[in-house]
Order: C-alpha cells, then sequence, then structure tokens
C-alpha cells in the first residue's frame, strides 16, 4: 500500500495575512484556508498551487539553515518567472539551468525565507526530482 500523497512544507512568518497575500498575488497559489485566533489574528494559513501545499504559520519568520527553506517543481519553468515577476516579484536568482539537472529561479518572501522553483529537464517515471 502506498502511504505517502503529497507533503506541505510549513514556513514561519511574522504575518500569516500578508505572507498569504504574497503567495496568492505575487506567486499564483490559491488560499485553501486561514485559521485565526480568538481576537482575529490569522495563526495559519494554508496555500496550494495544483499539486504544491505551503503552510504558513505565525512565528519569527525565516528560520533557514541553508540557502532554500523550500524546492518547488513546476512544469515550466521560464512561462512562471514570466507570471510572477508580472506580478511584481522579485527574482533573487534568474533562471538559470543548474549542475544537479534542473533549470530553476530563487525568490526571497516577506520574511527572508529562500524559496526555490524550479524545472526538472529530465524527470524520472516517479516525477520530477526522483
Amino acid at each position: 500500500m502506498i502511504q505517502g500523497q503529497r507533503s506541505m512544507p510549513v514556513l514561519s512568518v511574522k504575518n500569516v495575512e500578508k505572507s498569504a497575500s504574497f503567495f496568492t498575488e505575487g506567486l499564483g497559489f490559491s488560499l485553501a484556508g486561514c485559521w485565526k485566533d480568538d481576537d482575529g489574528t490569522a495563526s495559519f494559513a494554508i496555500v496550494v498551487m495544483d499539486k504544491i501545499t505551503v503552510g504558513l504559520t505565525r512565528g519569527e519568520g525565516s528560520k533557514s539553515g541553508g540557502p532554500w527553506i523550500a524546492y518547488f517543481y513546476v512544469a515550466d519553468i521560464d512561462a512562471y518567472a514570466a507570471q510572477i515577476t508580472g506580478n511584481g516579484v522579485k527574482l533573487q536568482r534568474e533562471v538559470m539551468d543548474r549542475f544537479y539537472g534542473c533549470r530553476d529561479l530563487d525568490i526571497e518572501d516577506l520574511d527572508g525565507n529562500f524559496l526555490c522553483f524550479g524545472q526538472d529537464l529530465s524527470p524520472g517515471d516517479d516525477g520530477p526530482g526522483l
């Protein structure tokens, strides 16, 4: 029996509503849900884009210990780059082919989380990155 269905990285953000807006308005995600504390302050949200799911939890912001906190695979990185830059998102690294077989770009979210979006140039039978 196959158990794994999908994963959801959870990013620490200072303002859940502002971060959810960045993901939806800037990066092309949709808001799947937002949970608020008794005082009405958003404490957690889930955003989705096709099969990519990201959790946004209220905290201190970036906890990244490396270059990226998450890597997201997309079907056409050049089209995605045009979409997000058209939405006003600044690329931290332009689209480029990488030694590990992907063509990708980097962005920084509102809280300093470095995110990479990439296209696997020769995906295996199990999907991109595998």
